[in-house]
């Protein structure tokens, strides 16, 4: 099934949205240019099975729509990571915004089935000294995705806001 709807909803496998995420980095490195990842999950309250399914159908669709030609959107598992090349933290909270606007309604209907969805937003930025990896972009957006889902965060947390 996850071959299928990943083919059906166009988003990038998950090795290939790692190959891709290492070159961006490399070319944000060499140019210069900003880079940002977005890590987010959707969870239903009730409805079980279905209605997550739902919930992620619902997911894909926003993302389809929302989400520039040039970004790069990929599922894992049942988390969504969106990366937005030449994308500073500034532009990175607008898009993270308008994510949130669409995803935050009280209820959700999906082939007649409906259910309550809770999304949580993770979002790390390059640095601007470019010594971070892909795979720190990566742990630094997870850990931002964390602390939106551990406090309940309806609003996106940005991983540099974060208090330790």
């Amino acid at each position: 099934m996850e071959s299928t709807l990943a083919h059906e909803i166009e988003l990038y496998p998950y090795e290939t949205f790692k190959v891709l995420l290492d070159h961006e980095v490399h070319r944000s490195r060499r140019y210069g240019s900003p880079l940002t990842l977005i890590h987010l999950a959707v969870e239903t309250e009730d409805g079980g099975a279905p209605a997550q399914h739902g919930a992620e159908i619902f997911a894909i669709n926003i993302l389809n729509l929302q989400v520039r030609e040039t970004d790069i959107p990929c599922k894992k598992d049942n988390e969504f990571l969106v990366l937005l090349p030449s994308t500073d933290h500034k532009g990175g909270r607008i898009v993270c915004e308008r994510l949130e606007n669409y995803f935050h309604f009280e209820t959700q209907v999906y082939e007649k089935l409906p259910f309550k969805m809770k999304v949580y937003i993770g979002m790390a930025t390059l640095p601007g000294d470019r010594s971070i990896s892909s795979q720190k972009l990566m742990d630094n957006a997870l850990l931002a995705l964390r602390h939106a889902r551990e406090n309940r965060l309806t609003a996106t947390v940005i991983f540099s806001e974060i208090k330790p």
